[in-house]
């Protein structure tokens, strides 16, 4: 081995790590043979006494290879000098061993967790902490949405970190202990499914084509932007009130489909009651618009619910892009003034309040949202 091959395998060597970019060096690298003849076109500089490109690049691969750096692949090019198809960049470095966080003290419901926790993910154990301080914690068990549950104790035993969106944090894991058996799960969080309703007098009893709630005979439509929050107003309702009807929005789907009720003919007024963010308040903004172009009656804010979620509700970190104080202002004239400065600072600093925080259990125990009904 000369210097001169010696110099090469080092550069072509660097150079190959280098394409290997982000490559950890705890694993076999794989690198096509193009972008190894592209590499060590990059550091050779033919020099008098050099045999052939092929002839010094396959003498090179030797070096590696003798030095362990790299293995070359069994398959050539069936060039005459035959170069393997591709090569593998040996590993660097040894695999970080799994690290597995201390287990913390189960709640007695939870002893079966002790033995998945080796095996669980990240994702599983920080919801399975969550689980395990609520209940620790000794919690009102009264049975709510799961999504209520969900904002419960991910909002409050969470982290931003770990979730967008607290509220929707068990909509879609199914995997690992605890998680897959659906119904466990509710059992162990006194929570009821609230899949999107079926909009009846009473919740999922009977369809209605024009997904309009009759509750009363009243003149006034109430619109729910999500289907938990929608669960549990029907559920509280008092037994008197002025209510027509009651609707889920289906989140955005109000801003077009508000153009349903022009055949319902006895709704006069619509009140709206949904999440603190920017979606949420784009939406009723952009429904009132359509409803005053289709002559429908203006859609205003359901002021005494959303007093009760500035009340109770906690902030979160949002999805949303930033939006500028000129925006968010225009945004929250749609509610009544002394909220428009804790709106501004939400959706200038992309926080969010999700209207699950007025659950069941709130609204059952306070009446102050019954003049919303009125």
């Amino acid at each position: 081995m000369t210097k001169r091959t010696e110099r090469l395998a080092d550069a072509l060597y660097q150079e190959l790590l280098g394409w290997a970019g982000t490559w950890r060096g705890t694993t076999h690298k794989v690198v096509p043979i193009d972008e190894v003849r592209r590499c060590f076109g990059a550091i050779f500089d033919h020099r008098e006494g050099d045999g052939g490109i092929a002839a010094t690049l396959q003498t090179t691969l030797s070096i590696l290879s003798d030095l362990g750096q790299i293995v070359m692949g069994k398959a050539t090019d069936f060039e005459r000098v035959e170069l393997p198809q591709k090569i593998k960049l040996v590993p660097t470095a040894a695999k970080a061993s799994k690290v597995i966080p201390p287990m913390p003290r189960w709640h007695r419901s939870l002893y079966d967790l002790e033995d998945a926790w080796p095996a669980a993910t990240a994702h599983q154990r920080v919801r399975y902490m969550a689980i395990n301080r609520w209940l620790m914690g000794n919690p009102d068990t009264a049975e709510v949405p799961l999504r209520e549950r969900s904002l419960e104790i991910f909002g409050r035993y969470g982290s931003e970190q770990d979730y967008d969106s607290p509220e929707k944090v068990l909509d879609e894991i199914r995997s690992g202990p605890l998680f897959r058996d659906r119904e466990r799960l509710l059992r162990l969080l006194c929570a009821v499914a609230t899949p999107p309703p079926l909009l009846s007098k009473q919740p999922l009893e009977e369809a209605v084509p024009n997904q309009l709630t009759r509750v009363g005979d009243g003149d006034l439509l109430l619109v729910v932007e999500n289907s938990a929050t929608w669960w549990s107003i029907v559920k509280a309702l008092p037994a008197r009130h002025n209510l027509g009807h009651i609707a889920w929005g289906l989140g955005a789907s109000f801003m077009s489909s508000i153009l349903s009720i022009t055949d319902n003919h006895e709704i006069r007024r619509i009140r709206y009651f949904g999440d603190v963010d920017l979606s949420g308040l784009r939406i009723p903004d952009s429904a009132r618009r359509t409803a005053r172009v289709g002559g429908l009656p203006p859609v205003d804010p359901a002021v005494n619910l959303y007093a009760e979620l500035f009340a109770i509700g906690r902030s979160w970190r949002a999805a949303d892009r930033t939006v500028d104080e000129d925006r968010a202002r225009q945004l929250a004239a749609w509610l009544p003034v002394e909220h428009h400065d804790a709106i501004v600072r939400l959706l200038t600093g992309r926080r969010r309040v999700a209207q699950e925080w007025v659950g069941y259990r709130h609204l059952a125990r306070t009446t102050n949202w019954h003049a919303d009904l009125i």
